[in-house]
């Protein structure tokens, strides 16, 4: 579903991200990690087509992105760390604004919206102004929007880190749910304990751990080929967050 191939980005000269080359099908997730900077955020602008690459591709079932703004737009959900905007309108009034804009038919709005409402389990906060919200509940606003016009490709930045314990429990369920629905969907962070919870059970084996060092992957691995190299007491358990800072200091031109 999702095809990179030889994605390179420089700014005035300076590669950022150097020949990245990777896929991602329907129905798996590909986890960025890496310290700040090492650009998983430039490289999930890119892939929801906001920066333009320097060189290379970027496909989405098979059509350029960069070719055909257009037609591929519609199929990415893109959610940011941070949330701005908006502050005095309602909940129900940015989901009523939003679904306009995905051009829902009317009749159906108010369904759609309650539905959503009701995913993110913030039906209590419909009449509630944004500019109100707390960190957590404008990050479940966010995915209710998204999930107002279904795409394919979920983009998401650093999701766990404005939600409580039991929020993040709930959110990487959902990853779970969008996969079984045939979604594609890549995870920017840089927590490893993210990175442990994610690919904790068997359902993430195949899913894929990409960590970002110097503008390439260092590594790009299953959970699964994690899990089979951990050297650690346990090798059935996904790498703890103390195996994976080991990855993270890996030089990407060792291999």
């Amino acid at each position: 579903m999702l095809d990179v191939q030889n994605l390179c980005k420089s700014f005035k000269k300076k590669p950022f991200l150097t020949e990245l080359t990777f896929q991602v099908a329907a129905g798996e997730c590909l986890v960025l990690l890496g310290r700040n900077g090492a650009g998983k955020t430039l490289l999930l602008n890119i892939l929801a087509t906001l920066v333009e690459p320097t060189s290379g591709t970027v496909s989405i079932d098979g059509v350029d992105a960069f070719a055909n703004l257009k037609q591929v737009r519609p199929s990415i959900g893109y959610i940011p760390v941070a949330f701005e905007g908006y502050p005095e309108l309602s909940v129900v009034d940015y989901l009523n604004f939003f679904a306009a804009a995905y051009k829902l038919e009317k009749r159906g709005r108010t369904d759609a919206i309650d539905a959503v409402l009701e995913l993110m389990d913030i039906q209590h906060l419909r009449e509630v102004k944004i500019g109100v919200l707390s960190t957590g509940e404008r990050q479940r606003l966010l995915f209710a929007k998204t999930f107002l016009y279904e795409p394919q490709l979920w983009l998401l930045d650093e999701p766990l880190t404005p939600l409580d314990p039991s929020g993040q429990v709930e959110m990487i369920a959902l990853f779970s749910e969008l996969q079984a629905m045939g979604k594609t969907v890549v995870i920017a962070t840089n927590r490893l304990d993210d990175v442990h919870r994610l690919g904790s059970t068997d359902a993430h084996d195949k899913n894929y751990v990409g960590i970002l060092s110097d503008g390439q992957f260092s590594v790009f691995k299953t959970f699964r080929e994690l899990r089979e190299e951990n050297t650690e007491a346990d090798a059935a358990e996904t790498p703890s967050p103390e195996g994976l800072s080991k990855l993270l200091a890996k030089d990407p031109h060792s291999d």
